[in-house]
C-alpha cells in the first residue's frame, strides 16, 4: 500500500531561514517573499477531469456504487496509516470492496484516488483553493438522496454562512477554536469555516482548531473524512445518528492522531 506524507503545520520556518540566507548573500536587495512562494508542485486536477475518469472506469458498474466504493477505499487507506485499532476491520472491508473489481478497474480506481489526493491536498498551497470538491462531484453525479433531503449547500453559500457565524475568532492565550457540525454532509461547511479562518484571519487551523462532525450517511462520513484529512485538519468524524446519538464508527484524521497530546481532551466527545 502506498504511503503518503502529511504536513500539518502549514507554515515552514525553515523556508524563511533559507530565504533570509539567500537575501544576505545577494549583492542587491531582493523583494520581500510573496505569499505565492508556497506553490503546489504539481498541476492541480479539476472535478470535471476526475468525473471523466470515473465515467470511463465504471462502464460495467453502477456509478453510485462505484463512487461510494471509491470514497470508502480511499478513506480506509488513509485511516489505516494512523488508526491501528480499527485497521484489521477496515482492511477486511477494503479487501471485500476491491475484490469486486477486476485488475483494470482496480488500476483505474487507484488513478482516480491519486487525482483526488492531489486535488484535496492542494488547498494547503497558495495557488490552491478551498472548495467542497467531493460535494460538487457527488451532486454532479446525481448521487444526492432527495427522500432524505440530501442536497449539499453550494460552497459560496457555505462560505457566506461561515463569515456571518465566525465573527472575530480568538486564539490568544492558548485558546483553541472548536467547530461542530452534527449533519456534516461532505464537510463543505467545515471546509468553508477553515477557509475563512485561514485566509481572512491568518489562523493556522492545523494547530489551533479542532473539528468534530457527524452524519448518518456513511458516504458523507467518508467524504468529510477525506476532505478534512487531506487539508491537514485535526478532526473526528462520526458515523452517527445525531438525534439518538447512536454511533456506528469513528474516524480520526491523521492530523488529530499525530498531534494527539494537543487534542486528547476531545478524544472522548460523545
Amino acid at each position: 500500500m502506498e504511503r503518503f506524507v502529511f504536513d500539518f503545520v502549514l507554515d515552514h520556518p525553515e523556508l524563511t531561514a533559507i530565504r533570509k540566507l539567500e537575501q544576505d548573500t545577494q549583492c542587491e536587495p531582493t523583494t520581500k517573499p510573496k505569499k505565492t512562494d508556497n506553490l503546489c508542485p504539481y498541476p492541480i486536477p479539476t472535478v470535471k477531469e476526475i468525473i471523466k475518469l470515473i465515467d470511463s472506469a465504471c462502464t460495467m458498474h453502477d456509478k453510485d456504487r462505484f463512487i461510494s466504493d471509491l470514497f470508502c477505499c480511499m478513506a480506509v487507506s488513509i485511516s489505516n496509516l494512523v488508526d491501528l485499532y480499527n485497521k484489521p476491520e477496515r482492511e477486511e472491508q477494503y479487501l471485500q470492496i476491491i475484490n469486486h473489481y477486476n485488475k483494470k478497474e482496480q488500476q483505474a480506481m487507484s488513478e482516480i484516488c491519486g487525482k483526488l489526493f492531489m486535488l484535496l491536498s492542494s488547498v494547503v498551497y497558495d495557488n490552491g483553493a478551498f472548495n467542497d470538491y467531493l460535494g460538487e462531484l457527488f451532486m454532479t453525479c446525481f448521487m444526492g438522496n432527495k427522500h432524505m433531503g440530501q442536497f449539499f449547500t453550494p460552497y459560496q453559500v457555505s462560505k457566506l454562512c461561515a463569515k456571518l457565524s465566525i465573527g472575530t475568532p480568538n486564539t490568544t492565550d492558548g485558546k483553541m477554536l472548536t467547530i461542530n457540525d452534527p449533519c456534516c454532509g461532505s464537510g463543505g461547511m467545515m471546509i468553508a469555516a477553515l477557509d475563512v479562518l485561514k485566509n481572512d484571519f491568518d489562523i493556522n487551523y492545523a494547530m489551533d482548531c479542532f473539528v468534530e462532525c457527524s452524519d448518518i450517511d456513511l458516504r458523507c462520513v467518508h467524504m468529510a473524512y477525506l476532505q478534512l484529512s487531506l487539508a491537514g485538519v485535526p478532526a473526528i468524524i462520526k458515523h452517527q445518528d445525531s438525534l439518538s446519538r447512536k454511533t456506528y464508527s469513528v474516524w480520526r484524521t491523521p492530523a488529530f492522531v499525530m498531534q494527539y497530546p494537543r487534542f486528547r481532551k476531545f478524544a472522548n466527545i460523545n
